[in-house]
C-alpha cells in the first residue's frame, strides 16, 4: 500500500510540472463566498413573505433570488471540476464518471439525485480527504433541498413551499454543508499538492 501511494505521489509530482493540478483555493473562496450570499436571499425571503409589513422588502430581494442561485451554480461546478480534474492525476482510472460527465450529472433528470454523491466520494478517496460523512450529510440535505422540496410543492400546490421557513431551514442547512465539503475537499487537495511541492518527482 505504501509502495502504491508514493508512487502515486511520483505521479502527482510530474502531472504538477506539467501543469495538470491547480490550485482549487481562489475557486473554493468564490463558490463559498456565493453559496453565503444565497443562503442569506433565502432566508431573507422566508422572513419577508412571513412578515406581511415587510412585503417591499420582499419585493425588493425576489429579482435577486434566482440570478443568485444561477450564479452559485456556475460557480459551485467550476470548482467542482477544477477538483475533479486534479482527481483525476491523484488517483487515475479510479472514477466512475469522466471528467465532463461529472459535471453533466447535475443536469440529468432523476441522476442528479445520486451520481454528483459517487463523484464527490470518488474525488474525496483520490485526494486523501477524511469524513466522508460530511459528503453524505450535505447529499441528505441536498436531496431534501431539491427531490424533497418539489415532491411536496406538488402535493401541496396551494402552499408557496419554496418560501416557507421549513425551505429556508433545508436550504440554509444545504448550503452549511456544502461549504463543508468545499472546505475539506479542497484542504485535502492542497495537501496533496504541497506534499508533491515538497518532495517533487522521483523519477
Amino acid at each position: 500500500m505504501r509502495s502504491a501511494n508514493v508512487a502515486a505521489g511520483s505521479g502527482l509530482g510530474a502531472a504538477a510540472l506539467r501543469g495538470r493540478v491547480r490550485d482549487p483555493r481562489p475557486l473554493a473562496a468564490a463558490a463559498q463566498a456565493m453559496l453565503v450570499v444565497q443562503a442569506g436571499g433565502v432566508v431573507a425571503m422566508a422572513v419577508t413573505i412571513a412578515t406581511p409589513e415587510w412585503s417591499a422588502v420582499t419585493y425588493a430581494v425576489a429579482p435577486f433570488v434566482i440570478p443568485l442561485f444561477l450564479g452559485t451554480a456556475v460557480v459551485f461546478l467550476c470548482w467542482f471540476r477544477r477538483c475533479r480534474l486534479n482527481a483525476e492525476v491523484f488517483a487515475p482510472d479510479t472514477h466512475k464518471y469522466g471528467v465532463d460527465a461529472s459535471v453533466r450529472t447535475w443536469f440529468i433528470p432523476v441522476v442528479a439525485w445520486w451520481a454528483p454523491r459517487r463523484v464527490t466520494l470518488d474525488m474525496w478517496r483520490a485526494s486523501g480527504a477524511r469524513g466522508a460523512w460530511t459528503v453524505n450529510a450535505w447529499w441528505i440535505t441536498w436531496l431534501a433541498k431539491s427531490a424533497g422540496l418539489v415532491i411536496y410543492g406538488l402535493l401541496h400546490l396551494d402552499e408557496d413551499t419554496f418560501n416557507s421557513p421549513g425551505a429556508a431551514v433545508v436550504s440554509v442547512a444545504a448550503s452549511v454543508l456544502a461549504i463543508a465539503v468545499v472546505r475539506q475537499l479542497t484542504s485535502a487537495q492542497r495537501t496533496r499538492i504541497a506534499l508533491t511541492a515538497a518532495h517533487g518527482p522521483t523519477a
